[in-house]
């Protein structure tokens, strides 16, 4: 009996092009592993972006590194 193992990935999609590119990206990396089998993804979402800093003029939360240590990887797009 085989295991599949789950890997933790943090998503900061950002602002323009980089919600287009993480959103793609997610949809390869599922493909990915669906076809391989031995592996899985599960994502957290992060609106850390320029759009919402302008509205709460904050990028990230005081304990935002803390939530990213959590994660096996982080997956950015663009912040502009």
């Amino acid at each position: 009996m085989s295991s599949t193992q789950t890997f933790k990935i943090a998503s900061i999609p950002g602002d323009g092009i980089g919600t287009e590119i993480t959103e793609a990206a997610i949809q390869v990396l599922d493909k990915l592993a669906g076809v391989d089998g031995s592996f899985n993804f599960d994502y957290t979402h992060f609106d850390w972006s320029s759009k919402a800093y302008k509205e709460r003029g904050w990028y990230m939360p005081p304990d935002g590194m803390d939530q990213l240590q959590k994660h096996d990887a982080i997956y950015f797009g663009a912040v502009g």
